[in-house]
C-alpha cells in the first residue's frame, strides 16, 4: 500500500512541480558526472596499466665463462617458466649494436675499446608482475651460470607511486561527491515537504502513519536519484566520445580507440543501484527530520 502510495504521488509531485525536480537532477547530474569521470579515468588507468606494465621486460646476464650448450639449457630453462611470455638470447655483438641503437648521435662513445657485454637473456613476462619482479628476478639469480638479473625497478616503483596518489585522490574526490549528492537529495527533499506541508497536515489528520506519509517523499528522492544517474551516464559516455574525437588527429588516437574501456553493464548497474539507495537513504533522514520539527 505505502509503496504503491508512493510511486503514484512521488511521480505526481514531480510532474506537478517539474521545475525544481528538473533543478534538483540537473544539479545531481553534474555531481555525478564528475564522479563519473574520475572513476572512467581511474578505470582507464588501471587497464592501460595493466596493457601497457604487461610485458615487463627482464634481462638475465650470464657469465662470460659459460659454455655455448650450457647458455642454450638456461634459455630453454628460462622460456618454460609459467610466467615468461617469450625470451630470446642476446649475443655481446647483439647487444652492443641495441645499445647503440639506443644511444643514437652518441653511439661513438662505444667506438672505443673492446666488446665486454656479456650474453643475456631479455624476457618478457604474461602479466602485470609489478608486486612480484623482484621475487622472480631473485629466482633467476639462484641459477647456476646466472651472473646477474636486472629490470626496470626504478621506473615500476615510480608507475605504483602514480597509481597510489591517482587513488588517493579518487576516493578524496568520491567522498566529495556523495557529501554532495546527499546533501543536494536532502535540501530537495525538504524543499519538496514545505512546498506540501498542507497535504501533509491533511493526512496527518485523517491518521496517515508517518511510514504512509514517508514512502512519497522517500520515493521521490529515489527517482530523483536515479534520473541523475541515467543522465549523468549519457553526460559521461559523450565526454568520452568527444575526448576520443578530439585526440583525431593525434598518433594515440589509435592507442586510445583500441585500448580504452568504458564502464560495463554491471558497473552501470552497480552505479545506479548505489545512486538509487544512497537518495532513498537521505531523503528517509530528511523527511524525519522535517516531521519532527512539524509536529506540534
Amino acid at each position: 500500500m505505502n509503496m504503491r502510495y508512493g510511486v503514484s504521488r512521488a511521480l505526481g509531485s514531480m510532474r506537478v512541480n517539474w521545475r525544481p525536480a528538473l533543478n534538483t537532477v540537473l544539479v545531481l547530474s553534474a555531481s555525478l558526472s564528475v564522479l563519473g569521470v574520475i572513476l572512467m579515468v581511474y578505470l582507464n588507468i588501471l587497464h592501460f596499466s595493466q596493457v601497457w606494465l604487461s610485458n615487463t621486460q627482464v634481462s638475465i646476464f650470464l657469465q662470460t665463462t659459460l659454455p655455448e650448450d650450457r647458455r642454450n639449457e638456461l634459455l630453454e630453462h628460462v622460456r618454460n617458466h609459467t610466467a615468461v611470455r617469450k625470451a630470446e638470447l642476446v649475443s655481446p655483438e647483439q647487444g652492443l649494436r641495441e645499445l647503440a641503437g639506443r644511444l643514437g648521435a652518441n653511439h661513438a662513445l662505444l667506438a672505443a675499446g673492446e666488446n665486454t657485454l656479456p650474453y643475456t637473456i631479455d624476457l618478457d613476462l604474461f602479466y602485470d608482475y609489478r608486486e612480484h619482479v623482484d621475487q622472480l628476478a631473485k629466482e633467476f639469480r639462484r641459477i647456476p651460470g646466472v651472473q646477474d638479473v636486472v629490470y626496470t625497478e626504478r621506473m615500476l616503483e615510480q608507475v605504483e607511486l602514480f597509481f597510489q596518489m591517482v587513488q588517493v585522490l579518487g576516493l578524496f574526490f568520491m567522498g566529495l561527491t556523495v557529501v554532495s549528492f546527499y546533501l543536494v537529495v536532502s535540501h530537495a527533499t525538504r524543499l519538496s515537504m514545505h512546498i506540501r506541508r498542507e497535504e501533509i497536515e491533511i493526512l496527518a489528520l485523517v491518521g496517515a502513519t508517518r511510514s504512509f506519509i514517508r514512502s512519497a517523499f522517500v520515493m521521490e528522492g529515489m527517482l530523483t536519484s536515479l534520473a541523475a544517474g541515467i543522465v549523468a551516464l549519457l553526460l559521461v559516455w559523450v565526454c568520452e566520445r568527444l575526448l576520443i574525437i578530439g585526440l583525431g588527429y593525434s598518433e594515440m588516437k589509435f592507442v586510445i580507440q583500441t585500448d580504452a574501456v568504458f564502464f560495463s553493464v554491471a558497473q552501470m548497474a552497480a552505479g545506479l543501484g548505489a545512486a538509487l539507495i544512497l537518495g532513498g537513504l537521505s531523503a528517509h533522514r530528511a523527511v524525519n527530520r522535517m516531521l519532527r520539527e512539524m509536529e506540534p
